[in-house]
Order: C-alpha cells, then structure tokens, then sequence
C-alpha cells in the first residue's frame, strides 16, 4: 500500500501543530515519525488513519484521494491498513477473545466461526496470550494489552501498518520480539509507518524519517518544523 501525504496542515484551538507535511511511503517502505512530546506524532497518526480529517491537504492511498474514495475503495482501505494505538484500545468489558474476533466478524464473513477461531488462537499462541483469552481485557497488563492490540492488527494480514509508540510498553524480551516481526512484515513486503523516537528502529527499519517540531517553531516560522529525510 502506498501512502502519501500532500501539503497536510492542522491546527489544534488556533495554535498550528502540523504545517503542510508532504512526504511518500511507497508499497512496503519503513516511515519512522520522530519529534519531541507535542509535536504532533499523534495527530499525524490520527489523520493517516483518517480518525481526524486534517485542515489543509489531502491523504492519498494508493494515488487515490482518502476523500474521494468510493465506499467499496474506503472499506478496502480499513481492511488493509492495520492501526495499533499508544494505548490498547480494547473494549474492557469484553474477553481477549471477543475482542480479537471483532475485526474478523466485521471483515471476514465468510469465514466460519471455527475458522475465525483458529486464527485467533493461533496468534495467540505466538504472542504468548493464550492463557488469557478468556479474561476481560481490563485485567490485563499494559503490556499484555500492548501484545494483544499488536495481535488483533496482525490477525488482518494488512498490506499497510501503523503503530503510535511502538515497544513502549513491553519488556526487552518482546521489544525484540516486536522489532523482529516488525523486520518479517518489512520483509514481506507490508508498508510500515511508526510514531516513535527509538534509535533502533531508525536503525534497523527505516527508508525515511519524518522529523516533526514543535508547536513554537512553527509560530516562529522555524526551518525544521518538519523536516524530511533519507535514512541509510
């Protein structure tokens, strides 16, 4: 999947947060997000996954305009694109298993209700979550639900990912872990797009990386607010 942002501008209560962005994320590239804390990672993670329409500009999936998209085109792009937020977003009062069976009941139909299972339980198996699959999501560890929201991507098979702080609330063992199946989906050929300041991602992932600044250079007319550029 190939993702373009093209002169995207927003402001948040009359103070500019993002300034006409403009950058390409070819068919199974790496985009690294970096920027302190308030220079609008986030937000720019919300407007990719159009939960928020940005002010100026347009987003482009695949050279077709997010608002333009036909219904059929926008359904197919909530199917391929996987989103795994800072926080689990998991609905607390259901099961890990519900909650996982949510995205293959909405986008696979014609899967059977044993077929669904498998799925389930088979990246469940991998990440280690087998064992809660019948607690509610509320009980888990911030870690496990990171896991978990990291799982109910994956279970889509997305040609595109992203991911607002990634490795940010496991342990070392499953920050390798992660950056591992981060590297398999690269190498399959999945875009990655990931909001996060970590070197070894920049290190081990990223084609380019999107520098974001802060709200006050932006008001200054600063020359790097946003900056762009190659990664080696």
């Amino acid at each position: 999947m190939k993702i373009e942002l093209r002169n995207i501008s927003h402001s948040l209560a009359e103070q500019p947060i993002l300034a006409n962005i403009s950058i390409t994320v070819e068919s199974g590239q790496c985009l690294l997000i970096t920027g302190r804390s308030g220079s609008g990672k986030s937000l720019l993670f919300s407007i990719i996954c159009d939960i928020t329409r940005p002010q100026q500009g347009t987003v482009l999936i695949d050279d077709i305009a997010m608002p333009a998209m036909t219904a059929l085109q926008y359904a197919r792009f909530r199917r391929d694109l996987g989103v795994i937020f800072q926080v689990s977003a998991l609905i607390s009062n259901l099961t890990l298993e519900e909650n996982l069976l949510l995205p293959l009941n909405r986008h696979h139909s014609r899967l059977s209700h044993d077929e669904k299972l498998q799925k389930v339980h088979g990246i469940c198996e991998e990440f280690g979550l087998t064992q809660y699959l019948d607690q509610r999501t509320d009980r888990l560890s911030s870690g496990l639900a990171s896991l978990a929201g990291l799982a109910r991507a994956l279970l889509m098979e997305p040609k595109a990912l992203i991911w607002d702080a990634p490795m940010a609330q496991v342990d070392r063992h499953w920050c390798r872990h992660e950056l591992a199946l981060l590297k398999h989906l690269k190498e399959k050929g999945t875009t990655l797009i990931l909001c996060s300041n970590r070197q070894e991602l920049i290190v081990s992932l990223a084609d380019q990386q999107l520098q974001l600044g802060l709200p006050e250079e932006l008001a200054s007319g600063g020359a790097h607010a946003a900056q762009a550029q190659k990664c080696q």
